[in-house]
């Protein structure tokens, strides 16, 4: 661990509950160029998941924003937007926001996370930043709070002001590391990426919401049993304000659809294990819609998706051994975890498409240009089979 740093961190919070209060936030914001922001949502405790705090550190003075007020947001965030935005993992929050808010960042996203994955530290958690830069311990202990509930207490609204009043000072300490590194460019692609897919969760087809994890193979004759049960989970879900995992887990629902599909008709007391952790109620609900999906004529049962995944498509096994070689080992002589510099499908569609530029690198296996530009080299030598070259 690196010692200590002697730098400032500013201590305390100001609670902001009031449209007065939130308006002097903003004319505040209005004489910095960048802001560390964070923000807590309660996802593990709701049907639909909700910011319920903003969390802003600059200027040396902490904030903690509380949104559920009633006042209005509007003003703040249009300034908001238009500042520098430091985050610890920046995809959520920009989502939440969005989802939440509509908010979208007008000027760049600093993300001291994936900064600290270009540098290729092997912690990258904020308290591990803060342990490593202060050596200071950070509690854990709102990780899992509902931060719905109000009133908030002044233990939970602390660690909650805590995960933003570190963010500048971290933010400048990693940019010195990834200037002397000459990877500044790298970090900076990362976070435009970060910010350019923030939408990305809206766009799923909600019609096709039912397809949950490990269903992705099955036949369409448990496919309709999983269509079923997932329409009885958000139901109940939705009634109950409950997040769906909450009343069923994906992979419960998955091996309760696979069991019933083998045992049409066959009460689910003698079912999967987990069954007889539930409710009478519950298991109500799940016999009724195992018979609706048991009523649907073959026609009407859905099908698997239809789209190929890299393994199912043809290459050159070899090359692909060839080119995740050479990957492990540039990310080893980088220092970065091979994982970051290219995953296993984007090479294997480098190896599949044979691209013969940086763009069409990028075009066909969605690496960033700094990923697919340290990697030319290597693909134009495995591709052209000279492995005589350097």
């Amino acid at each position: 661990m690196n010692d200590p740093l002697p730098i400032k961190i500013s201590s305390g919070y100001t609670l902001v509950e009031t449209a007065p209060a939130l308006a002097l936030v903003t004319e505040k914001l209005q004489g910095t160029s960048r802001v560390g922001i964070d923000t807590e949502a309660d996802s593990l405790h709701h049907y639909a998941e909700k910011v319920c705090l903003i969390q802003l550190s600059f200027l040396g003075e902490n904030y903690v924003i509380d949104p559920l007020c009633g006042f209005s947001l509007a003003e703040f965030l249009e300034v908001l937007s238009r500042k520098e935005l430091i985050f610890q993992g920046a995809d959520y929050d920009l989502r939440i926001l969005y989802k939440s808010f509509g908010f979208k960042p007008q000027a760049p996203v600093f993300d001291t996370m994936l900064a600290a994955q270009v540098l290729g530290y092997e912690k990258i958690g904020l308290a591990a930043l803060v342990e490593r830069f202060f050596g200071i311990v950070m509690s854990k202990s709102g990780q899992k709070a509902d931060w719905s509930k109000r009133p908030l207490t002044e233990k939970l609204l602390t660690y909650a002001s805590d995960d933003t009043k570190y963010l500048e000072a971290i933010a400048d300490l990693l940019s010195v590391e990834l200037q002397k590194l000459d990877r500044m460019l790298w970090h900076k692609e990362c976070c435009e990426r970060v910010a350019r897919i923030m939408e990305q969760g809206d766009r799923k087809d909600k019609k096709e919401s039912w397809r949950v994890k490990g269903s992705t193979r099955l036949p369409p004759e448990v496919l309709v049993y999983v269509k079923e049960l997932w329409q009885w989970r958000d139901d109940e879900a939705r009634e109950k304000d409950r997040p769906p995992f909450r009343i069923l887990r994906n992979e419960d629902l998955v091996e309760l659809a696979a069991w019933r599909s083998q045992n049409r008709g066959v009460p689910l007391q003698q079912g999967p294990s987990f069954l007889s952790r539930m409710y009478e109620r519950k298991i109500l609900g799940l016999e009724k819609a195992c018979q609706t999906a048991e009523n649907l004529p073959p026609e009407e049962w859905p099908q698997p998706e239809k789209r190929r995944s890299w393994r199912e498509e043809s290459y050159d096994q070899d090359k692909l051994d060839q080119m995740l070689a050479a990957g492990k080992s540039l990310a080893a002589e980088l220092q970065i975890e091979s994982s970051f510099l290219a995953s296993r499908a984007a090479l294997t569609s480098v190896i599949r498409h044979k691209p013969g530029s940086v763009d069409e690198v990028m075009e066909v296996s969605n690496l960033m240009r700094w990923q697919a530009t340290l990697l030319m080299p290597a693909i134009q030598v495995i591709l052209s089979g000279d492995l005589s070259k350097p």
